[in-house]
């Protein structure tokens, strides 16, 4: 997915194939503390130092592999069971059933070891069916428990136990020389297991990538930028420190030319993102705020004009009509300098700060304008975003010619709330009408086990042997309305 950017490619770094086949303590030599040597008190490392080094590299692929998976997405449907089946799956097989149609491959990492994975909702949001395969070459059907487009990230559910998860850095300050370690899946190349593995240091922190923000619908601002090769397939994987906790996902790529290597760039975990994830992982909704106003960092004469003498604040170039702030007090040419009293340090976070407010509840904004700081009440309002996120009330699966999902989160029963899934589309009506389905049917139990979710599905198909899938439903039109 290639976008152009000042004469420049950048990538988010999934990767679409065609139809053809496709803690380790840290080391001497780490820049993770901060030095106050001048230039000519720097001395080269010895070689037991480089060696040390080169050990530490190694320790940390060897103790962190584990944690990382490669992601194979198909474009197309399949209804065969053995396709949602562990013990049916091989690298090989999955490559022979990729190979007939458009695949996307991206990375993921466990976070939780009932098999979670975190990876970025660019790898999977085009997705019907979802694959990972971990370093030791075991293939996994995946489901999507829930995304943040405007974040660009996205949990997957295995049918799996005691997943080696990751550790994550505790948030700090990352330093420009700081080791970087990236483990993933470029190009789709560890599809079959043995994930890659890059190194370099963090070039730099806080980047923005706006033209990509603006194009992908999503929100690329306060990235590390690393000299780790990260290339298209890459999206979504892990980036380590030398003591093998993950610093940041990588998410995208700048290619100056077509033919070189890129410029790697992640999102770093911090306390918001961390609290994210766990929402997800409950299949939880993301609301952002939304004002309605285009903002740029103030330029010296913004600031003279405004008032203002320190560098600050974010100076607001357009409102949009009918917005929430259209109709306020609020003016272009305004500088944004405190949001609910809040100082606001530059356009970046203002976004970032109007993204965390709650909606439909009234804030204040302070601004400089013509020599005075001026109060405006306004009342941010709920993002529209250009895709869909999911969460557990929207979740969906293909299987055996049906699309199934959770129960609306607005189902109306005239009895007790049923417990299933419900079905949402029939593709395959020949089917549908074997197994008694039809679109409204809840479907209470699958092999005689209850069903709650989309992942006590996915669990039960994959541990039942196929000719015990027997289905139980209740139509859905008899007990229940969906407003």
């Amino acid at each position: 997915m290639g976008r152009c950017l000042y004469g420049r490619f950048v990538f988010a770094l999934s990767f679409v194939c065609s139809t053809f086949a496709c803690s380790p303590r840290s080391v001497a030599g780490s820049t993770d503390a901060p030095s106050t040597a001048s230039s000519n008190d720097l001395e080269a490392a010895s070689t037991l130092d480089l060696t040390g080094l080169q050990s530490q590299f190694s320790k940390v692929a060897d103790s962190v592999s584990t944690s990382v998976v490669a992601i194979s997405a198909s474009c197309t449907p399949m209804d065969s069971d053995d396709v949602l089946r562990v013990d049916s799956l091989n690298p090989q097989k999955l490559d022979h059933l990729l190979s007939k149609t458009t695949r996307t491959v991206g990375t993921g990492f466990f976070i939780d070891a009932d098999g979670f994975i975190l990876t970025n909702e660019h790898v999977i949001c085009e997705a019907e069916q979802l694959w990972i395969t971990t370093d030791d070459k075991k293939v996994y059907p995946a489901i999507v428990i829930g995304t943040d487009p405007r974040a660009d990230l996205a949990i997957l559910k295995i049918p799996a136990s005691h997943c080696s998860v990751v550790h994550f850095a505790k948030p700090a300050a990352l330093r420009r020389g700081t080791w970087t370690i990236a483990i993933g899946n470029p190009y789709g190349l560890a599809a079959e297991g043995e994930l890659s593995m890059s190194v370099g240091v963090v070039s730099a922190t806080g980047r923005s990538l706006a033209k990509l923000s603006n194009k992908e619908g999503r929100l690329y601002s306060n990235l590390i930028q690393t000299t780790a090769e990260i290339n298209p397939g890459n999206s979504g994987g892990p980036l380590f420190n030398l003591k093998g906790e993950v610093i940041g996902i990588n998410t995208a790529v700048i290619l100056p030319q077509k033919q070189t290597n890129g410029i790697g760039f992640a999102i770093p975990i911090c306390d918001d993102v961390l609290t994210e994830v766990a929402r997800l992982k409950q299949g939880g909704e993301i609301v952002y705020g939304y004002l309605g106003v285009s903002v740029s960092d103030p330029t010296a004469r913004d600031r003279s004009n405004a008032g203002l003498a320190k560098i600050c604040g974010a100076h607001v170039d357009m409102i949009e009509a009918k917005s929430p702030a259209d109709g306020t007090k609020l003016k272009v040419d305004d500088v944004i300098v405190a949001l609910n009293g809040t100082d606001v340090a530059d356009s970046d976070a203002l976004i970032r700060m109007i993204g965390q407010a709650p909606v439909d509840v009234p804030a204040k904004l302070a601004v400089c304008r013509n020599g005075k700081r001026v109060d405006i009440d306004i009342t941010p309002r709920r993002r529209p975003l250009p895709q869909v996120a999911v969460t557990s009330w929207n979740q969906r699966m293909r299987w055996r010619g049906i699309t199934i999902s959770s129960l609306p989160q607005n189902w109306q029963s005239k009895t007790a709330q049923p417990a299933g899934l419900f079905v949402v589309g029939v593709e395959d009506t020949d089917v549908a009408k074997k197994l008694n389905l039809k679109q409204g049917s809840i479907i209470t139990t699958v092999a005689g086990k209850v069903v709650r979710s989309i992942a006590d599905l996915q669990q039960i198909i994959n541990s039942s042997p196929p000719d015990t899938l027997k289905i139980e439903t209740t139509d859905g039109a008899t007990i229940a309305t969906a407003r």
